[in-house]
């Protein structure tokens, strides 16, 4: 039984070289895909006080489009340009639940959030 408990506690230094090597590696990456009126996730899950990095690639080829966010502690504008992908960092802070959308719009036209280009953020309380 000895055996057993120092063959288990040999493994715990390899586990935290492994914590400490997902740390170092940076934020969690998160592709988002904005096209065809629509988001792809449309429902993103975070941790209050986790920072996340955000890959938004517009795959429309003419049509640009737009991420908009308020709460949770963020406020997020962005333009992303047809064909276009860029990365942003967040860290929401507040949990709740809370709507992102394309805010674009032609004259006479409906905007792309009427048209359905919508999602939805959730922010879960930190354990």
């Amino acid at each position: 039984m000895n055996t057993h408990r120092r063959s288990c506690l040999c493994w715990l230094p390899l586990l935290w070289l492994g914590m400490a090597l997902a740390a170092a590696a940076g934020p969690r990456e998160i592709p988002i895909v904005l096209g065809e009126y629509r988001f792809t996730p449309s429902q993103l899950e975070l941790v209050a006080g986790e920072t996340v990095r955000l890959q938004i690639t517009n795959a429309d080829r003419l049509t640009p489009h737009n991420l908009s966010l308020s709460g949770g502690g963020l406020e997020l504008d962005v333009d992303v340009a047809a064909g276009q992908t860029l990365e942003v960092e967040i860290t929401p802070q507040e949990p709740g639940n809370y709507p992102f959308f394309c805010a674009n719009k032609l004259p006479f036209m409906k905007s792309h959030r009427e048209r359905g280009m919508e999602g939805a953020l959730l922010v879960r309380p930190a354990p």
